[in-house]
């Protein structure tokens, strides 16, 4: 059964990681790495950093559309969310998120080959 999970994908020229629900909606990115050890560190602190709601920081584009940022401890950013077009929308998928990733599983979708050197 396809369960929301987390991702590890080649984005272009870095490596990033997506946490998919099943249907494939895209709940949070991070910001990409150079190797793939570094993107699973990425996955973990994610996780981490979701244990405490207070850092995840709202933004609103001059278009009106919400997103939100994930902050490490140190207040360095990890993970972005895509925009939704109202805050309703924002607090839905921050509440989705905090109930999944957890427990989300790692999914290496990474060709060996493409990074290899």
């Amino acid at each position: 059964m396809p369960t929301t999970r987390f991702e590890l994908v080649s984005d272009h020229d870095h490596l990033t990681f997506n946490l998919r629900t099943a249907e494939g909606q895209v709940l949070l990115t991070g910001l990409g790495a150079k190797s793939k050890i570094m993107v699973q560190n990425e996955v973990l602190h994610v996780r981490n950093s979701l244990r405490d709601p207070s850092r995840l920081v709202a933004h609103e584009a001059p278009d009106g559309s919400h997103w939100f940022v994930l902050k490490d401890a140190d207040g360095s950013v990890l993970a972005r969310s895509p925009h939704v077009t109202t805050k309703a929308a924002l607090d839905e998928l921050c509440t989705r998120i905090l109930a999944v990733a957890a427990s989300a599983p790692i999914v290496d979708l990474i060709k060996r080959s493409a990074h290899a050197h």
